[in-house]
């Protein structure tokens, strides 16, 4: 863990937040430890370098796109029942993902590994010397609020990717300290969350930051997440106790998760936007803004370099002059057929390619290309359409067309809907839970409902309801986090076929990869070299 010792302190660029969002500026860079922290405007700055860790294409040099720029999202997504690599792309940095072939010695791990603590570190560096910069209360509070909500943030993505991981609540770290277990991890994630949700106001007064309820929505994430595990035996066969969910009561946490979930849709002022699509177009911000309770800012200026490249494989295939993308990652046949036909949704995150010559379509004075719609995912040119970008006619971006400045939406009201549902079930009210996901469906497509419902009725509502995450959720990186958590990530990648869709046949490779040890990631090669640190088993 040496390479994290100072890395929020010497030699990282940040970036000022005193315009009206926290990525709209100028380059700011201390010179040196001692000019730190003097002043209320230092906190201000600091803070702003927390949160560009999450859009970040890399910290000092390191890496391309580890956050949720590029690579998370893979990390998150690829190699599920809803997508799998491209038979053909053999990036060794990207394709793995796709077919579970990630080993301890992969360049995006090590470097997911780095950005992700380099990001912690950075919040530890401002909770420690906040005192120092005399900002006056409430906003004193509120900032700790926002360090702690982002430590708990990348704590929590790393104790899903890895499992147990050393825990940091100081910037001087210990080079040789060892994995915690999953149960201190989360005791801090936890502490974390709830600071934030105490402490943040409703609504944040930078675009970009935190609120109450972003806290609120990530407790209710880890409540649910924990509850599942231990409810489904996570990871028990492994008999490796640092990554062990015994620890959990999952009557607690899912008795937790309907009280946060009930205050957040009665009180939150979320709500759906009534445009599903209108949530993954670069230009629709304050659309999203209606239904995300946390999102990633995206830029395009250079300088910053903090913008997302959706086009690798979450827009359409196709042509560059018509905002098309590469298609890395393909989706499953069996995606397109959880779908009913009068599902709109479908049409939105499943289609063909993008092509120059074809229909545009206006949104808000802003034109973009329709993807050709799919109707059969045995052809060829099947492919994510989910995200959308403009025409790139309309761009005047530095770094070319390809840069992307659209929000990434981490965590929406829809998914606070489903917890909610999950969390009525496991606590006695099924009925309750069925309804909530009938309200979540309703807006695919308000005049079909009942045929909705009554097509994707399941006795077992436990896979009614991962059928319903997946078909509202997919592709925004919460399906691989769903399959393991209800121990399902085997079975559902062992019922795919290689028959349901053009890229079904790289099927067979996934599911001669697919174990139950790579529930988690491998704890990267470099650091365990470092350390020593214990690898995750089998690996």
């Amino acid at each position: 863990m040496k390479r994290h010792i100072y890395i929020a302190i010497i030699g990282i660029t940040i970036l000022s937040s005193g315009c009206k969002d926290y990525l709209d500026t100028e380059p700011y860079s201390f010179n040196t430890v001692e000019n730190l922290y003097k002043t209320p405007q230092d906190a201000e700055i600091g803070l702003t370098g927390c949160y560009s860790i999450l859009n970040a294409t890399n910290v000092q040099g390191t890496g391309f796109g580890e956050s949720f720029t590029v690579k998370m999202p893979i990390m998150l997504n690829a190699g599920t029942d809803e997508l799998v690599t491209q038979d053909g792309f053999t990036d060794p940095n990207y394709a793995p993902f796709g077919t579970a072939e990630v080993s301890s010695q992969n360049e995006t791990i090590r470097n997911n590994w780095f950005f992700l603590f380099a990001g912690i570190n950075r919040c530890n560096y401002l909770l420690e010397n906040i005192e120092k910069a005399n900002v006056p209360s409430p906003r004193r509070q509120e900032i700790i609020g926002e360090a702690r909500f982002l430590r708990g943030l990348l704590y929590f993505y790393l104790a899903t990717f890895y499992g147990g991981v050393p825990v940091y609540e100081a910037s001087q770290q210990d080079p040789k300290a060892q994995r915690s277990k999953l149960e201190s991890v989360y005791q801090l994630i936890l502490a974390d969350f709830n600071n934030a949700y105490q402490n943040l106001p409703n609504r944040a007064g930078i675009e970009g930051r935190a609120n109450k309820w972003s806290a609120a929505g990530y407790l209710a994430k880890v409540y649910t997440y924990l509850g599942s595990c231990n409810e489904n035996a996570v990871g028990k066969s492994l008999n490796y106790p640092l990554n062990s969910f015994d620890w959990v009561n999952k009557t607690e946490m899912y008795a937790n998760a309907k009280s946060i979930t009930d205050e957040i849709i009665a009180e939150s002022g979320y709500e759906l936007t009534k445009n599903y699509s209108y949530l993954f177009r670069e230009t629709t911000k304050s659309q999203l803004a209606e239904e995300s309770l946390f999102s990633i800012q995206s830029k395009t200026n250079s300088a910053n370099g903090n913008y997302n490249l959706w086009l690798f494989w979450q827009i359409p295939i196709g042509s560059s002059v018509a905002g098309g993308g590469y298609g890395w990652f393909r989706p499953t046949g069996e995606l397109f057929f959880k779908y009913n036909n009068a599902d709109e949704r479908r049409k939105n995150n499943l289609t063909l390619y993008v092509d120059p010559q074809g229909q545009k379509e206006n949104i808000e004075g802003i034109n973009y290309f329709i993807p050709l719609p799919c109707t059969d995912p045995l052809n060829g040119n099947y492919c994510v359409g989910k995200f959308r970008y403009r025409d790139p006619i309309s761009k005047s971006i530095s770094n070319g067309t390809a840069w992307s400045d659209a929000d990434v939406p981490l965590l929406r009201f829809a998914d606070i809907l489903l917890l909610n549902a999950e969390a009525k079930y496991y606590t006695g009210d099924e009925a309750g839970a069925r309804s909530r996901l009938k309200e979540v469906r309703y807006r695919s497509n308000p005049t079909a409902i009942d045929v909705l419902t009554t097509a994707y009725l399941k006795a077992n509502f436990i896979d009614e309801l991962l059928d319903e995450r997946s078909r509202e959720l997919c592709f925004e990186g919460w399906r691989r986090i769903d399959l393991i958590r209800f121990g399902k990530y085997e079975s559902a990648i062992n019922s795919l076929t290689d028959y349901l869709g053009s890229w079904n046949r790289i099927v067979p490779l996934l599911k001669s990869n697919v174990k139950p040890y790579k529930i988690w990631f491998p704890i990267p090669k470099t650091e365990i070299e470092l350390s020593p640190i214990d690898q995750n088993p089998k690996y």
